[in-house]
C-alpha cells in the first residue's frame, strides 16, 4: 500500500544551526521553529521518503500522529501534499441522501453512486425521503439502497439524522440529492480519517452545469465551492466549516455531538461543523474526492437561497457566540489602507502622501526581521511580499464593505456621494480580485452583475435575520494587530 506522500512547497527549505530546527518559507517569508524529531521527518520527506517508511524505521512514531502535524503544515504552506494513501483497509461507510420532490435527480445521484471506486461490501446507501408529495420510491431500482420516508417534511437535517440512526458505517457520508459522486469520491476522502484528530473530513464540490452564464458564475463563486487548498482547522474562534453537499463525519463524533440541530433548515452543516471544532476535533478540507452539484441556475432559484444563506448568520452567530468574524490587520498596510479611504471621503489628495512614507518603513521592518533570522530574501523580493501583504489586506476589508455595508453606501451616497466612491471602490477591487483568482469562464461585466446581485440579496438577508432574532453581534468584527 502507497501511503501520503508529502514534499517540501516551493521556496521552503529546512536550516539547522546553533538555534535549533527551523522549517523557512521565503514566499511568503516565515520562520517556525520545529522539534528535532519532527525536522528529521521533514528531512527525509525532503529526499524523496514517504510518512509509512519513515514510521517503519522509527517505530516509535504514531502515524496517525504525525499525519495530523503534516496535514497542518500543509494547511499552512508550508508543505505540499504529493499523493493520498491507498487504503488497505476499507471502513464500513453509510452514504446518506436526504430528498424531497427531486425524483430525476436522484435517480442520477444512484446511478454515480453505483459507477463509484469503492467496494459495495463496505458501503450502504440510505435514502431519506423528507416528506414528498409525490412518489419517488420507484427510482430505487436495486434492492441494495435502503429506502426510509418522513410522512411530513421536518426539513434536510431530521432527514440526515434518521438516516444516521439507521446507519451501521462506521463514516457517515452525507451527500445531497441533486449531486453526482465521482468515481473517486471516496477513495479520495476516507483516508484522511487516518490522521488522528480528524473528526469530519469535506471534499470538492464542482458545478454539474456549464452551459448557462449563471452556471458558470455558480460553479467558480458557489458557496460549496471551498477552493484549492488544503484547510485544518481545530478549536479556534474561525468560522471555517464544510458544507454537507460533501461531508464525511466519524460516526462516533457524529452521535456524541446529537447529529444536526433540526430546528434549522439553513446553516445547519455550518453550526454542526463549528460544534465539532468546539469538541476538540479537527475540521479538514482536502480539494479531493469531488462531487458535482447541480447548482440553481436561474436567478428566480438562486437569489432566494441566497437572502436565505444570509438569514441563517444572525442564527448561527448568537448560537456560538465565540465566533466572531475577524480580520488580521498589517500595521503599516493598514495604516495605508486608511489614508487612502480618508483620501476618497475627504476628496483630498494630501493624505496620499503618507503611503509611500509607511510603505519604507513597512518594507524597512521587513528588512531587519530578514537580517536577524537570517533568511536571505533580497530587496525586491521583500518589496514583493509587502506589496502583496498590502493588496490581499485591501481584498479582505473590501469583500467585507461589499458583502455587509454595500446598501448603506447606496443610500447614504445619495447625502454624501464620496461613500459612492468608496462603495463602487470596494465592490470593483473586490470582485476583480475574485475574478483573477477564481476564473471564471465569464467576462468580467457579466460575473460583476452577479457578483453585485448576489451581494445585495445577501446582506439584505443577514438585517432581516437579525431583525427577526433581535441579534446584531455578528456585525462586530474582531482586529488582530500583526
Amino acid at each position: 500500500m502507497k501511503g501520503f506522500g508529502f514534499s517540501l512547497a516551493a521556496g521552503t527549505y529546512l536550516r539547522e544551526d546553533p538555534d535549533g530546527f527551523f522549517l523557512v518559507s521565503r514566499q511568503p517569508a516565515r520562520l517556525l521553529r520545529v522539534n528535532e524529531s519532527l525536522f528529521c521527518l521533514l528531512r527525509y520527506l525532503r529526499d524523496g521518503g514517504g510518512l509509512a517508511g519513515f514510521v517503519k524505521e522509527n517505530p516509535a512514531h504514531d502515524e496517525s500522529g504525525l499525519l495530523t502535524v503534516l496535514l497542518s503544515l500543509a494547511a499552512g504552506g508550508y508543505l505540499k501534499l504529493e499523493r493520498i494513501a491507498e487504503l488497505d483497509q476499507y471502513p464500513r461507510v453509510s452514504i446518506i441522501v436526504p430528498v424531497r420532490d427531486q425524483a430525476g435527480d436522484l435517480g442520477e445521484c444512484l446511478a454515480s453512486l453505483a459507477e463509484m471506486d469503492y467496494p459495495e461490501e463496505r458501503r450502504e446507501t440510505i435514502v431519506v425521503d423528507d416528506g414528498s408529495k409525490k412518489d419517488i420510491s420507484r427510482v430505487l431500482t436495486s434492492d441494495k439502497f435502503i429506502f426510509m420516508r418522513i410522512k411530513k417534511s421536518r426539513g434536510p437535517a431530521a432527514a440526515r439524522n434518521a438516516g444516521a440512526e439507521k446507519a451501521g458505517g462506521d463514516i457517515l457520508a452525507f451527500l445531497d440529492a441533486d449531486c453526482m459522486a465521482g468515481e473517486k469520491w471516496l477513495r479520495e476522502t476516507v483516508p484522511f480519517f487516518k490522521a488522528s484528530e480528524v473528526g469530519a473530513v469535506g471534499g470538492r464540490v464542482e458545478g454539474y452545469y456549464k452551459r448557462r452564464f449563471l452556471d458558470r458564475y455558480e460553479a467558480a463563486f458557489s458557496s460549496l465551492n471551498m477552493g484549492n487548498r488544503l484547510i485544518l482547522e481545530g478549536r479556534s474562534g474561525s468560522t471555517f466549516y464544510i458544507p454537507t453537499a460533501n461531508l464525511l463525519v466519524r460516526r462516533d463524533v457524529f452521535q456524541s455531538l446529537g447529529g444536526f440541530r433540526e430546528e434549522m433548515r439553513t446553516g445547519e452543516d455550518v453550526d454542526f461543523c463549528w460544534r465539532l471544532r468546539d469538541s476538540g476535533r479537527s475540521l479538514l478540507y482536502a480539494p479531493f474526492g469531488a462531487v458535482a452539484h447541480k447548482h440553481r441556475n436561474r436567478l428566480d432559484r438562486m437569489l432566494p437561497r441566497r437572502f436565505q444563506y444570509g438569514m441563517s448568520e444572525a442564527h448561527l452567530y448568537r448560537a456560538h457566540r465565540d465566533k466572531k468574524k475577524s480580520l488580521s490587520v498589517p500595521v503599516f498596510s493598514g495604516l495605508s489602507l486608511l489614508a487612502i479611504v480618508l483620501a476618497i471621503l475627504l476628496l483630498n489628495p494630501y493624505p496620499l502622501c503618507a503611503v509611500p512614507v509607511l510603505f519604507g518603513l513597512g518594507l524597512w521592518r521587513r528588512a531587519a526581521a530578514v537580517k536577524k533570522y537570517r533568511l536571505g530574501i533580497g530587496q525586491g523580493r521583500l518589496a514583493g511580499a509587502a506589496l502583496k501583504t498590502f493588496f490581499s489586506f485591501a481584498y479582505f476589508v473590501f469583500f467585507h464593505l461589499s458583502r455587509y455595508y454595500l446598501i448603506l453606501f447606496i443610500g447614504f451616497g445619495v447625502l454624501w456621494c464620496p461613500l459612492w466612491i468608496l462603495g463602487s471602490l470596494a465592490l470593483v477591487y473586490a470582485s476583480a480580485a475574485d475574478y483573477i483568482i477564481k476564473k471564471p469562464a465569464l467576462f468580467y461585466p457579466i460575473f460583476l452583475f452577479f457578483y453585485l446581485l448576489e451581494q445585495l440579496v445577501y446582506q439584505i438577508g443577514v438585517f432581516w435575520g437579525c431583525l427577526k432574532k433581535g441579534y446584531f453581534g455578528l456585525y462586530l468584527v474582531k482586529l488582530r494587530i500583526t
